[in-house]
């Protein structure tokens, strides 16, 4: 299991919570700011789809690997996003 908890860093400019891991089986990020977090594990985060919303105070965990056919999943780069600068997070990667 990897920490990949943080802040952002700048608010509005996409930043990597978690580097491409090709073993990945699944993450969860826990928003802890007032704030919207976006996250994508396919391209690089947007305020807006197709980045998945996690609400203020809100826990996004992925599917179990096991539901997705067995597979790994969510393997490429996990991008963030927040509109201000300090927004704090807490994410696991597995």
């Amino acid at each position: 299991m990897f920490n990949i908890s943080g802040t952002i860093t700048l608010g509005g400019t996409a930043q990597v919570a978690d580097i491409a891991r090709p073993l990945r089986k699944g993450y969860m990020i826990q928003n802890h700011s007032a704030g919207d977090l976006w996250i994508n594990d396919m391209t690089t985060a947007v305020a807006s789809q197709p980045s998945i919303r996690i609400p203020a105070g809100a826990l996004y965990e992925t599917p179990n690997s096991g539901d997705l056919g067995g597979g790994a999943y969510g393997t490429g780069a996990l991008s963030i996003i927040g509109a201000t600068t300090g927004q704090a997070f807490s994410g696991r990667s597995w």
